[in-house]
């Protein structure tokens, strides 16, 4: 067989996270200081990541000047948060005026800027109300993409009143555009129409989308029917709507009821890989070694690798489902015939991109293998890296 060294370009590459698949990765932050036993009060201002029933020893994000961080969202760039305001401030003077609560802030690995100014964008949100709830749609562009907002009282906007517990899209009117540059598009979640709907007494305070379902924690305990999962949700669980029922979608262990889970935000997409370096292994002899760049989004937790015959371009399933030792390397047994390799980041819920082919002058997204089992993660969430 002739041995090659293949060179294959997929996507920029700026950081790997290793974690224990299998467990959710979430970020959330209290309305009140809140010690979830664990030893230290996690504060409003602070966002302290939990995976598999465990808090993290320090905060991963904390906003400037102390202020009640009143939604979350963790971007694909490493470094990167969405974020609002309970009430009006300037982060301690890391804004040059003051941002209100209908407003979402950008944290640029420690630089903040506006990102959405309420107040001036097509369809503008009413002075009264606030965003308490915000992410973005991944599949509109990733870290740039449609704005998806909830607000924490009735609020009309263009002749429509959006419940609390409804979800709004907002997308850019220019790209990459100010903070201004955004308009109304609709409602995004319907509470009323979710099953046999969110009482317009519930507010959810926190939401995200990860592996087609929406997650949401309520501000007060709600039964939502039907469901899966308990006849009644409390402060520190983590709803998910799949379309059809309302379900668990992980308990934030020791959360006290008194505490409202007042932020939330699940983890960021997977990503792409950049590079992947193919060679003859130096420890089994007849084993090739893979070596690759780390994925450009913080949501990568792992790789996978797929094997597809040369010429045959939607051949690849998968051969290895982990990245063993976390150093971004493998071995694999090669195949008797010509093969073509890929490396895909994922976490627990998505796939990323398996690259780019060109074709006819045409860049294509290679697609997932047909067959569930040849896949290592049956969802696939496609992002261009920030």
């Amino acid at each position: 067989m002739k041995t090659t060294t293949l060179l294959i370009t997929l996507i920029l590459g700026l950081m790997f996270v290793t974690a224990a698949l299998g467990q959710a990765r979430l970020y959330v932050s209290p309305d009140v200081p809140t010690d979830p036993g664990i030893g230290f009060n996690i504060h409003p201002w602070d966002v302290i990541e939990h995976t598999g029933g465990s808090y993290a020893a320090a905060a991963s994000f904390t906003a400037p000047g102390n202020p009640e961080v009143d939604a979350i969202h963790r971007l694909d760039k490493p470094g990167h948060w969405l974020f609002s305001l309970e009430v009006p401030g300037n982060l301690g003077g890391a804004l040059t005026a003051d941002a209100e609560p209908r407003d979402v802030l950008r944290d640029s690995a420690g630089a903040y800027s506006f990102h959405f100014c309420g107040g001036s964008v097509i369809g503008a949100v009413p002075l009264y109300a606030n965003v308490d709830a915000v992410y973005t749609d991944a599949s509109s562009g990733g870290d740039s993409g449609d704005l998806i907002l909830s607000f924490d009282v009735p609020t009309s906007i263009a002749g429509t009143t959006f419940d609390p517990a409804d979800l709004v899209r907002y997308t850019r009117t220019v790209i990459p555009g100010g903070c201004s540059d955004w308009q109304l598009v609709g409602v995004e979640f319907d509470a009323s129409a979710a099953g046999a709907g969110i009482p317009v007494n519930y507010n959810v305070i926190g939401a995200d989308r990860i592996a087609g379902e929406t997650v949401l924690v309520l501000d007060i305990p709600g039964d939502l029917v039907p469901t899966t999962g308990p006849a009644t949700y409390i402060p520190g669980n983590v709803v998910a709507w799949d379309g059809v029922s309302f379900k668990m979608f992980d308990t934030l262990g020791g959360w006290p009821v008194r505490s409202e889970v007042d932020a939330l935000s699940c983890q960021a997409n997977p990503g792409r890989v950049r590079t992947l370096l193919l060679g003859k292994s130096t420890l089994t002899a007849g084993d090739l070694t893979l070596s690759w760049t780390p994925s450009c989004s913080t949501g990568a937790e792992d790789y996978s690798i797929y094997r597809g015959t040369l010429g045959s371009w939607t051949s690849h399933v998968q051969v290895d489902c982990h990245d063993d030792f976390g150093d971004l390397t493998e071995e694999v047994l090669p195949m008797a015939a010509d093969a073509y390799y890929l490396v895909v980041p994922d976490n627990q819920y998505d796939e990323g991109t398996y690259g780019a082919q060109y074709s006819g002058g045409i860049y294509t997204e290679r697609p997932q293998p047909g067959a569930l089992a040849d896949r290592c993660v049956i969802s696939q969430q496609i992002t261009a890296c920030p």
